[in-house]
């Protein structure tokens, strides 16, 4: 169960350690902030192509299978990290990334529940989000403290993340594992397989639509914040220092993370409207934050969008979750994460985009203001088909 954990960190830490960096490359390989959110949103691309192709492979070779070939991908990623010369480079490294992180989660998510003593998959389901938010804090937090180590914090972040790496295959290479749990099906034949089937029954269509739509507007903010978020704060915000403007993309990651524990027990239809309210009362004070150029306003910002944010996000996953047939779950999720993931890189390549034409601090206000009416129409959806009531 440890390997299965380490896995889960280890390889989430690799996908967040870039996030204080983009600027430093944006400035030392001189490309615009559409070609900065095309390097963050490519390493969807990887999680995609995965989601799409492996996404139920290692329920046939096996999850310790799917384990080490994913995370060789992540120290492939990291290595080419610390080679890129340029942004072709940087956007080889986002892809390898995302592939070992498409191959990584599923199979590990799955070990952790099938290695739970008694099937007890509330307890796998906590862990595996816990190291999910470390690793996500764990990541920024490291190269924004490196940051001041000049050129070598291009360097010293991914080395961190190879050591990781070769740490996790090791630990899943040498240690016991069960002979009964997650192996190599028997009738399993590779020219027999097939990619994984993405579909959502049309009698559940409106549920999905509603639960997706929650996932994605909780990760809309995050991916501004985890592509764009030490940009922001140092640009538009006023904080001078590399270091602490990283750190908010970390803070972000760890407060969501808290949020969703914080809100696992509390009922969907409270939840349905403390969320989406939350998150736009976060997505005001920081377009107060930019008009006025207030670190302080910035961190509040920082709190309330990663709680409203979290909280959100329960809303998708518990609703997909309750309403999902037991036969179809995975396919549903599949779609369900696939969309999350799409509109993520979306969202983060229009705001650049928008930013090279028309300004970063127009086109972050313009952000607040699209997602803030996405969360109130979330919020009145749920009011009027009763899925939500005030208390």
């Amino acid at each position: 169960m440890c390997g299965a954990l380490l896995a889960i960190f280890t390889t989430i830490f690799a996908s967040n350690v870039p996030t204080p960096l983009y600027a430093v490359w944006q400035v030392k390989m001189g490309f615009s902030s559409t070609a900065l959110t095309a390097v963050f949103s490519i390493y969807v691309l990887g999680v995609v192509l995965t989601l799409l192709t492996l996404g139920s492979l290692s329920d046939k070779i096996g999850r310790r299978q799917m384990m080490v070939p994913g995370l060789l991908f992540i120290i492939a990623g990291a290595v080419m990290f610390m080679l890129a010369s340029d942004i072709y480079g940087l956007g080889a490294a986002r892809v390898l990334t995302g592939i070992g992180t498409g191959i990584v989660t599923g199979a590990s998510s799955a070990a952790l529940v099938e290695l739970e003593p008694n099937d007890n998959w509330t307890r796998a389901a906590t862990l595996s989000a816990l190291f999910f938010t470390l690793g996500a804090f764990a990541g920024p937090t490291v190269s924004s403290l490196m940051l001041g180590l000049g050129d070598a914090a291009l360097t010293w972040p991914f080395a961190v993340t190879v050591a990781l790496g070769c740490v996790t295959v090791a630990m899943l290479l040498f240690a016991p594992w069960p002979a009964d749990i997650g192996q190599r099906h028997p009738e399993f034949r590779w020219r027999a397989w097939r990619p994984t089937t993405i579909k959502v029954p049309r009698e559940m269509l409106g549920a999905f639509i509603f639960a997706a739509a929650a996932i994605c507007l909780a990760w809309s903010t995050g991916s501004l914040y985890a592509s764009l978020g030490p940009s922001l704060a140092t640009k538009l915000v006023g904080i001078d220092d590399r270091t602490k403007a990283g750190l908010f993309a970390a803070g972000w990651q760890l407060m969501a993370g808290v949020s969703q524990f914080a809100c696992k027990r509390q009922p969907l239809d409270r939840l349905l409207l403390v969320g989406p309210s939350t998150l736009i009362i976060g997505l005001g004070v920081m377009a107060a934050a930019v008009v006025y150029s207030s670190p302080w306003l910035f961190t509040l910002a920082t709190l309330a969008t990663a709680s409203g944010a979290g909280a959100t996000g329960v809303v998708g996953i518990a609703s997909i979750s309750n309403t999902a047939p037991v036969d179809q779950r995975g396919s549903i999720n599949s779609a369900f994460y696939l969309m999350a993931y799409l509109t993520m890189a979306s969202v983060v390549l229009g705001v650049g985009f928008v930013s090279d034409k028309i300004g970063f601090a127009p086109t972050v206000l313009g952000f607040t203001t699209i997602i803030s009416c996405a969360a109130l129409t979330l919020m009145l959806v749920a009011v009027r088909t009763r899925r939500a009531s005030f208390w």
